[in-house]
């Protein structure tokens, strides 16, 4: 009987260190799109992201199957690219988007990031808004998206992601 307790509570303890090693990662980690929670239709395909925090910011790298009729929607301009910076602290960073340049500052509060860019595409300017949440277990998060051009165009997009 000793044993079966012994067993059990050890069993909760490594259980417990699990959730919490989650939450105290905060945005740190291999996420992948959730294939139990709803997607938006035009959602990205097999896409992986790992994001890294450090004193140096947020860097996010994404892997993902490029959409078969080769057009990323304008509304993921940003989600799929492979390799991204974000300053944190609402310094103004620049990145490589594909053809395009994207400006962005972010701002981190415990377990929500949001990110406000710009970019010229095709002679039009897009301006951008994301919110990314985490779970309070840490173990999901996930990634709203707007989308606005000077054209009138206008979209939204919320990606479900689960750590892995």
């Amino acid at each position: 009987m000793l044993r079966k307790g012994i067993f059990l509570t050890a069993s909760f303890l490594i259980a417990s260190l699990g959730v919490v090693h989650a939450k105290d990662e905060g945005f740190n980690g291999k996420w992948v799109l959730d294939k139990a929670s709803q997607q938006p239709p035009n959602a990205p395909v097999h896409l992986e992201t790992k994001i890294k925090q450090d004193n140096s910011g947020v860097t996010i790298e994404s892997t993902f199957a490029e959409p078969a009729d080769g057009v990323v929607p304008l509304v993921y301009l940003g989600v799929l690219t492979t390799k991204m910076h974000l300053a944190p602290g609402g310094q103004v960073e620049q990145n490589a988007i594909g053809p395009f340049q994207m400006a962005s500052k972010t701002d981190i509060d415990g377990t929500q990031m949001q990110t406000e860019w710009t970019a010229m595409v095709k002679g039009d300017a897009v301006q951008g808004h994301w919110t990314q949440r985490l779970s309070d277990d840490g173990k999901h998060m996930t990634w709203e998206i707007k989308e606005t051009s000077t054209q009138g165009q206008h979209s939204e997009a919320t990606l479900s992601f689960v750590r892995k």
